[in-house]
């Protein structure tokens, strides 16, 4: 195995291209007990040189569910906008949760507004990965829109879910520090998360002026 990260490395180093798609097979177990380590083959694919596109775009229907998680978080994290409607391809099919949520917060550093909806049914996904995920997607597409689609959620009952959602709010402008002086107000479910957020925001204030 130490072989197999150093060859990865020193393939990462070179920055070709072309050997995309051998790093991609790698990960997948083979006669090997493991494959290639994920997070090496993601180092690689987000240093190479184009084309990669095409290599990782097709590894999202691989039939091992690590390599499609390796594929889903390489198109977040080099991005590639241009794998987008791949994306929106195989996101309602994925069964693998950390696939699924890869595939989920890709979307929100390549998609756009189109896709608040599809966020929106995610973030109350069962799984909380996944919902959190969503979160973050909606978060990190940063429209006005966002707003009204990560407001339900401050009423979750999933502690981390709503927490996290208020803490979005607060990227959000001031439309969503509005909404979160709503729900601050107002009895209910989202009092906690959305006080919780609006403290957080203070403290990070006064955080800031003593800079």
């Amino acid at each position: 195995m130490d072989v197999v990260v150093a060859a990865a490395r020193a393939l990462t180093l070179i920055g070709d291209g072309a050997a995309a798609r051998p790093v991609v097979r790698a990960v997948a177990p083979r006669r090997r007990p493991r494959g290639l380590p994920s997070w090496v083959a993601v180092e690689s694919l987000c240093t190479f040189d184009e084309p990669v596109a095409g290599v990782v775009m097709e590894a999202t229907t691989h039939p091992q569910p690590s390599v499609r998680h390796l594929a889903a978080t390489v198109i977040g994290s080099r991005p590639l906008p241009q794998a987008a409607p791949v994306v929106r391809e195989h996101i309602a099919a994925e069964e693998d949760p950390r696939t699924l949520a890869a595939l989920v917060e890709a979307l929100g550093k390549i998609g756009g507004s189109s896709d608040l909806t599809l966020l929106a049914r995610f973030a109350r996904h069962p799984d909380e990965t996944v919902a959190l995920a969503a979160v973050a997607a909606l978060e990190a597409i940063g429209l006005p829109s966002s707003v009204e689609a990560l407001a339900p959620l401050m009423a979750d009952p999933r502690p981390r879910l709503s927490e996290r959602a208020a803490v979005a709010l607060t990227e959000l402008g001031p439309r969503g520090h509005e909404q979160l002086r709503e729900f601050a107000k107002a009895p209910g479910p989202a009092v906690q998360p959305a006080t919780y957020a609006l403290q957080l925001t203070a403290m990070r204030s006064a955080a800031r002026g003593l800079d």
